[in-house]
């Protein structure tokens, strides 16, 4: 391999000298026979990066002592680990993604179940209003040849519990509108959730290639 080959544009790209003369200025050959600083270097490098741990680190550098690795292997190690660290990520982030879509649609479930329970209590209590009025109206008619008094104020009950029945449905309303978006958030995540999955899948898949 000569001094413009392919082992040289990767010193450049990962900022290691470049050159023939680091050991002898007449022959590229022996530079790339005796290339143990280089070695070093990316093996320090590796270890600082976190890529490999302290018994990879010591099996390597024995391995270097020993001749028995090449720059071009340290290399490949160098990013099949870092691929191997970014899917772990990436996993990683998935997972904690997938964890908090979990969590919001359980709260969003909880607040849901708690709104209908309300709205429950509300059509109970406008039933029963109902009920009420209905039965002043009754007293009303039947009272209104004996006593005009009697007539006005079953008539104005009547209308205190209109107006309750009026406020307590305008407040269901209110709530069902809660249910509506409650649901459309719900389904948003459902949505989400199905499209992690979709990258899970598909990293496993990558990953059985």
């Amino acid at each position: 391999m000569g001094c413009g080959g392919g082992l040289f544009r990767i010193f450049d790209y990962y900022g290691f000298p470049r050159g023939c003369g680091g050991y002898r200025e007449d022959s590229c050959d022996s530079y790339i026979r005796d290339d143990f600083d280089e070695k070093m270097t990316l093996l320090k490098r590796m270890y600082a990066e976190g890529i490999i741990d302290d018994r990879q680190f010591e099996r390597y550098k024995q391995m270097i002592y020993d001749n028995a690795i090449s720059f071009e292997e340290l290399m490949d190690i160098r990013r099949r680990n870092l691929n191997k660290i970014k899917q772990q990520e990436q996993k990683r982030g998935t997972n904690s993604t997938d964890s908090d879509i979990d969590a919001k649609m359980q709260k969003l479930q909880q607040a849901r179940l708690k709104v209908l329970q309300v709205k429950d209590k509300l059509r109970q209590r406008i039933d029963e209003l109902k009920a009420e009025r209905d039965k002043m109206e009754n007293m009303a008619e039947s009272v209104i040849k004996i006593s005009e008094e009697k007539t006005e104020e079953f008539i104005s009950k009547k209308i205190e519990i209109e107006e309750s029945i009026q406020r307590l449905t305008k407040q269901d309303s209110e709530l069902e509108k809660q249910i509506e978006e409650i649901d459309e958030m719900i389904k948003e995540l459902q949505t989400k959730k199905l499209e992690y999955e979709a990258v899970k899948l598909k990293e496993e898949i990558e990953n059985l290639k």
